[in-house]
């Protein structure tokens, strides 16, 4: 039968969208009212409105629109509920109300036909069909999305047929709203004026039209002569009059109201300053998911940093500025407490950005627009060769990009002409404390300039510098550098306790190592509670979700406290937790705490106060760490040897967690050693020392211990060599005889020593002496080149900026819309750079066609046939996302979420993350990976040009996949002897000679190049692995020639085996090994 769909007598379908909680709710319903205005065609409606009020909302809307419907159901349900589809279906047929929350990324194939019109007449009734059913259609069915994503995606067809309403509140929208609520507890009787003015301003408006209306229907029904009708005449003069008196009170009301807002005006800093910290917290959630905030919360916190200054003077301008620093140190406080340590001088250094956009502090700063997008962007220029030796190409490209800021154009110039006075700069070990030569030590006055030329020059210590710009440009700057540092950690628990609530609880975020337990134990004993009784410790696993589930109702009855350990293991039951969370009693307490896992939209998650709870940080901190994990007692009762072994193992222990900061450096992989493990191992040990001869077993326990306890973590090879080399170097006799605890030390090497206390020391001296003596956490303590805190902080530097970029720290941006469009000139930006790849590579192919055609190929041929595939498929992608970006740019395509992140990338000069899935592995920014990729194409064409046949030398790292031409060397070799090729592996010979000075192939193998070495130099005179020299972040490896051997040919003695890998990251990178002939032990290289 037709659908006859024009008969269809009822309001569209609306779908909500909900953007992090932050919505303007005191305009919902007017702007609810404006939105349907728009809407009245009969597509399905898209509606963002707040959350606090949304049911309260769509009833009253509902009543407006139809007072008959009033009687009718409104239902809730919830997507992630399993009954949803059965109770909408139900909802359908009796003509309900739906309101569906929490859509996630994609919208239920069920709710198609819904959302699509697809209903039929049979009969007198309308039906449609639902998965497979039909359902008879009441036309009064309504139905309401909602969705809590910030930026969702659905199809567009899909999208099509919905309008969207969206209520979330701007930066200035909560602007206002603030300051109505300073002026409100600051200048009571000036917002009661104000708010008396607008209502008389709205009756005026009333009247008005309502003079106007009556005017209009008597003239309507005026008779022919209208000066004949004096009721008429008399009544219009008296319209006349009194709109004359209207408008007169209108205008004295304006002159008011100008005043008003004049005295209102004084306290706008305040609300400015506080939405901008709201909206940096909304984009914390971009750092880590758990770090959501909803604006209850936020206002909470808003209140509480005022009502602290609450008389503390009569002065208008001092009192605003006691408001401004109370409410930033306050909020900042609340927020640093939730966040890891790793990211709280990022919270910091934004706040910091933010205020300087904003003109707020630093008006001698020296900052800019252009001077912060350069800090942030760290963009290089390919120009000139680099001239100066001590500069890596990378630091001299971006010192291009510098000099053509204003204020900087003599810089590059002035560096090559007094090379020897920047050289001594640049080798100081806190040049952010130096002054710089010539004219330039003029920065130190603009401090801001100084962390551009870090950032080009000594990006390793910019995070120092910005440590020094922060404390220095912040009011006040040390309370926010040393936040919460003369507080431990229950006092912090006890104060985040007195701001909780039943609606407002505590949530732990825990890391590896961590345990809350104690201190809210402690915290319980303060406040009375009986454990077991009053307060319940549950730890939630498989069917313990029932006895929490008891535990909440009983405490929501009577008041107890409840502690949730590990939630993230319960994702689903937490969705039913969320519906009983706003009935909790008024002195009930729920401490939820999980890892830093979860991944839920929940309510309580956002208006909960976080804490993190982190181990210490720093070797001496995790060796005394390590030490109180066994009572005074059982340590001193230990027998001598097994006592300073139980410290050898501690100081083990530390350097493990410690080393894990290194990133790349220190271990290829994460591993999640805790306290558990150095127990274990400590109880294996004094087992074996009971029974143990007068001789230590130390080859049984450095097994036990580097293969069983902490070896069970450890998957890849190389890590667990670092592993056992560790504990060769520590369990050994000489740990009985005071051994120097920092590995394999270079005799010139200038550091304080840290060596095992004596053999019949104490639980207490050996504490002291920890404390005394272990000074500092240099780079030698676990065995890595001094170089390796250059290469860490320089990291650390680049993830903080990247931090800052996430949060909105590109001027000329709001930070509601901080990464959505990172700064006007981004389209110009990625326009330019779109047009110049395209220039270089759309009609750019490489053609196998001919080494397809060869009949019994080489293994090098077939090698190049697949790397001129795969540069194939990298340089249409390449193209034809740029094309599909350019037409966007031009209005013929849609915008979409791929298309975007593709333009911020070519704005920050990133790989775009669609290229890096086609691509080869690197860390390189997009300019130097553009010229990378040239070199490539130019080494494929070239070999290509000669039939296949392999040039003297490859250049290896150019390879997409380059054990695959190792893999053809085997073969050659293989199918040369008649040999099998799981008998042979690759070995490697150093040679003397450099690219230009190569002549001849290799013999015997391959002859390969690019390679540099990490950690360590290539001493080329004697041919042997050297320490690195400082600042020398990596050195460059002579031609190497790879070969195949059996591979039961012994290695020689002094010769460390070598990872090597594709890049700086390692882990999966990994391609082979090669031998490198040392002078010092071999195991000194492996750490």
């Amino acid at each position: 039968q037709p659908t006859d769909k024009s008969k269809l007598d009822h309001e569209p379908s609306e779908f909500s969208l909900e953007k992090n909680k932050n919505s303007d709710s005191g305009k919902t319903l007017s702007l609810a009212k404006m939105n349907r205005k728009k809407s009245i065609n009969p597509q399905n409606g898209l509606e963002v409105e707040p959350p606090p009020s949304r049911k309260d909302v769509l009833r009253v809307n509902e009543s407006a629109k139809a007072p008959e419907r009033v009687a009718l159901s409104f239902v809730v349900l919830n997507a992630t509920q399993k009954t949803w589809r059965k109770q909408l279906l139900h909802a359908i047929t009796d003509g309900a109300t739906v309101l569906l929350e929490n859509l996630g990324e994609s919208i239920d194939v069920t709710l198609e036909p819904i959302l699509m019109r697809q209903v039929y007449k049979k009969g007198k009734n309308w039906f449609v069909r639902m998965s497979g059913e039909e359902v008879e259609y009441d036309t009064k069915f309504r139905l309401f999305l909602h969705t809590k994503l910030s930026n969702p995606h659905y199809r567009p067809e899909i999208v099509a047929h919905c309008t969207l309403i969206n209520f979330i509140v701007t930066e200035k929208g909560l602007e206002e709203q603030l300051l109505k609520q300073v002026v409100n507890r600051e200048q009571p009787v000036l917002e009661m004026d104000k708010t008396n003015l607008q209502q008389a301003f709205n009756k005026y408006k009333i009247q008005l039209l309502e003079l106007e209306n009556q005017l209009l229907e008597r003239l309507a029904n005026a008779p022919d002569d209208i000066l004949s009708d004096v009721p008429l005449i008399e009544s219009l003069e008296a319209t006349k009059a009194t709109a004359n008196e209207v408008n007169s009170a209108i205008l004295r009301g304006k002159e008011t109201e100008r005043v008003i807002n004049e005295a209102r005006e004084i306290y706008r800093p305040i609300a400015a300053e506080g939405a901008m910290i709201f909206f940096i917290m909304v984009l914390l959630t971009k750092i880590n998911h758990m770090y959501q905030y909803s604006l209850d919360a936020f206002l909470v916190f808003f209140y509480k940093a005022m009502d602290s200054v609450a008389g503390a003077t009569s002065d208008a301008q001092e009192r605003v500025s006691l408001l401004r620093r109370s409410v930033l140190l306050t909020l900042f406080t609340m927020v640093s407490r939730g966040l890891f340590e790793e990211h709280k001088f990022l919270f910091l250094t934004q706040l910091t950005f933010s205020l300087l956009k904003r003109g707020s502090i630093g008006q001698f700063s020296g900052y800019s627009d252009d001077y912060m997008k350069f800090l942030l962007r760290g963009p290089k220029v390919v120009s000139e060769e680099n001239v100066i030796e001590w500069l890596s190409d990378s630091q001299w490209q971006m010192l291009q990009a510098l000099i053509q800021l204003d204020g900087f154009e003599k810089f590059s110039s002035d560096l090559v002409e007094s090379e020897a006075r920047f050289r001594e700069w640049y080798n100081s070990p806190t040049p952010e404390t130096e002054k710089l030569p010539l004219d330039w030590r003029e920065l130190d006055k603009a401090p801001f300039l100084k962390l551009l030329v870090l950032r080009c020059l000594r990006s390793d210590r910019l995070g120092v510098a910005l440590h020094q710009f922060i404390g220095g440009i912040l009011p006040f700057g040390g309370q926010y550098l040393n936040c919460d540092s003369q507080f431990n950690a229950f006092q912090i628990l006890q104060d985040a306790f007195g701001q909780s609530s039943p609606s407002t609880p505590l949530y732990f975020i825990l890391s590896p190592g961590t345990d809350v337990v104690a201190n809210v134990d402690k915290l319980a004993q303060v406040y009375g509670k009986r454990k077991g009784v009053d307060y319940h410790n549950i730890s939630l696993g498989q069917g313990q979700e029932t006895v929490a589930m008891a535990a909440l109702h009983e405490g929501w009855s009577n008041g107890n406290w409840v502690l949730l350990n590990n939630v993230h293991l319960m994702p689903k039951w937490l969705l039913e937790l969320d519906k009983w969370f706003n009935s909790m009693h008024d002195d009930a307490a729920k401490v939820p705490t999980s890892s830093n896992t979860l991944c839920l939209e929940l309510d309580w998650l956002d208006k909960s106060i976080k804490l993190t709870n982190e181990p210490p940080t720093g070797l001496k901190a995790n060796v005394k760490r390590a030490l109180s994990c066994f009572p005074k007692a059982y340590v001193d009762d230990m027998e001598p040897r097994t006592r300073c072994i139980l410290f050898g193992m501690c100081y083990f222990h530390a350097l493990m967690l410690e080393r894990k900061r290194f990133g790349a450096q220190g271990f290829n992989m994460s591993y999640p050693f805790s306290a558990g493990d150095l127990t274990s191992s400590a109880t294996v040990l004094g087992n074996y020392m009971e029974n143990a001869p007068a001789r230590v077993p130390w080859q049984d326990l450095r097994y036990l211990f580097g293969e069983i306890m902490y070896g069970g973590h450890i998957v890849n090879d190389f890590d667990r060599l670092v592993c056992n080399t560790y504990l060769q170097y520590f369990l050994r006799d000489e740990l009985l005889d005071e051994l120097s605890m920092f590995p394999y030390l270079d005799d010139d090497a200038d550091v304080k020593l840290f060596s095992a206390p004596k053999l019949n020391s104490s639980f207490d001296r050996m504490l002291e002496h920890v404390e005394m003596s272990l000074v500092g956490d240099s780079t030698l303590a676990f065995g890595l080149h001094p170089n390796t805190e250059i290469l860490f902080s320089t990291e650390l530097s680049e993830k903080l900026i990247q931090g800052a970029v996430l949060l909105g720290a590109f001027p000329s941006t709001s930070s509601a819309a901080a990464v959505a469009e990172p700064v006007d000139s981004s389209q110009t930006v990625a326009e330019g750079i779109l047009q110049d790849v395209l220039e270089n590579y759309r009609d750019l192919r490489l053609d196998v066609s001919d080494l397809l055609a060869t009949d019994n190929p080489h293994p090098f041929q077939t090698v190049l046939v697949q790397e001129m595939e795969r540069m194939n498929t990298l340089l249409e992608h390449m193209t034809r996302t740029l094309i599909e970006l350019d037409l966007g740019f031009r209005g013929d395509l849609t915008m979409s979420d791929t298309m975007e992140k593709l333009q911020d990338s070519l704005f920050l000069d990133k790989v775009p993350s669609s290229w890096e899935c086609v691509a080869y592995p690197s860390n390189r920014s997009l300019s130097p990976w553009l010229s990378d990729l040239e070199h490539r194409i130019t080494q494929l064409q070239e070999w290509s040009s000669s039939s296949g046949e392999l040039p003297l030398v490859i250049w290896i790292s150019g390879l997409f996949n380059p054990q695959s031409f190792l893999t053809a060397i085997l073969q050659s070799m293989a199918k040369k002897n008649s040999v099998e090729l799981d008998k042979l592996q690759i070995v490697t010979d150093i040679t003397k000679r450099m690219l230009d000075s190569l002549d001849a192939p290799s013999r015997d193998g391959q002859f390969i190049y690019g390679l540099s070495l990490e950690g360590a130099r290539w001493d080329l005179s004697s041919g042997i692995i050297d320490s690195s020299l400082p600042k020398e972040m990596s050195c460059p490896m002579p031609i190497i020639n790879c070969r195949a051997v059996m591979a039961t040919q012994n290695t020689a003695a002094n010769i460390f085996e070598c990872p090597v890998y594709r890049t700086q990251q390692r882990g999966p990178t990994y391609i082979f090994t090669a031998q490198l002939r040392s002078k010092s032990p071999p195991t000194k290289w492996v750490l």
